[in-house]
């Protein structure tokens, strides 16, 4: 059993306190974020991909499997049963005021779901960006390009919404090297947070740690 918690690298304070209660550093999460100077870089989808929003009921279960297996690859994930996953999403989608599912975005070879991206329509810090709350490609289509076609696409119907930019939250030691995939779409490192974590008491670790 284990406590966590977080906070901004640039606060001492919260460090040393941590620290003094025994929490050791374990790791650091970055916000990363473009600014529109311009109409964003149009998507290029590889052969037999397209892309097309969210259905509520008819995709709700696709969406979870896709984000479950894109996220079993991201450290700390635990899994959890399909039929608590799903009602998660379920409710997240209808208790959330800041949910639209107008801005999730499907990557679909035939009538496969191969990847999403899931947005929010504004960042809580800053409604004039929008925000990425997940993005996530099944194993067996990575590395074909899909991950940056579908982000590229978010941040064309963003600008066409008249957004200011977009930003999200990533693993500064991403499994998968979501980072480098953040880069080349133009998106850089706005600030940086630590994570640190204290065992409470031995017991079976079920979070991912690499792959």
């Amino acid at each position: 059993m284990v406590i966590s918690n977080w906070c901004l690298s640039s606060n001492a304070s919260a460090k040393a306190l941590f620290e003094s209660l025994g929490m050791e550093l374990i790791r650091h999460g970055r916000r990363m974020e473009i600014e529109f100077s311009g109409p964003p870089a149009a998507p290029q989808w590889p052969a037999g991909i397209i892309c097309r929003t969210y259905r509520h009921d008819e995709d709700l279960r696709a969406v979870f499997l896709v984000e479950h297996e894109a996220f079993r690859d991201h450290w700390g994930h635990v899994a959890e049963s399909e039929e608590v996953g799903i009602e998660q999403l379920r409710h997240f989608i209808e208790s959330d005021k800041k949910s639209d599912p107008s801005l999730w975005f499907l990557a679909m070879d035939d009538e496969e779901v191969v990847g999403i991206c899931r947005c929010n329509p504004e960042f809580e810090e800053d409604p004039e960006f929008g925000f990425v709350w997940s993005l996530g490609v099944r194993r067996r289509w990575r590395r074909r390009g899909i991950g940056l076609a579908i982000l590229r696409y978010a941040f064309c119907e963003f600008y066409r919404r008249g957004k200011k930019g977009v930003c999200l939250d990533v693993d500064a030691g991403s499994l998968t090297g979501a980072n480098r995939l953040y880069e080349k779409a133009g998106m850089h490192i706005k600030r940086q947070s630590d994570v640190y974590m204290k065992e409470l008491r031995p017991g079976k670790d079920l979070m991912t740690h690499d792959v």
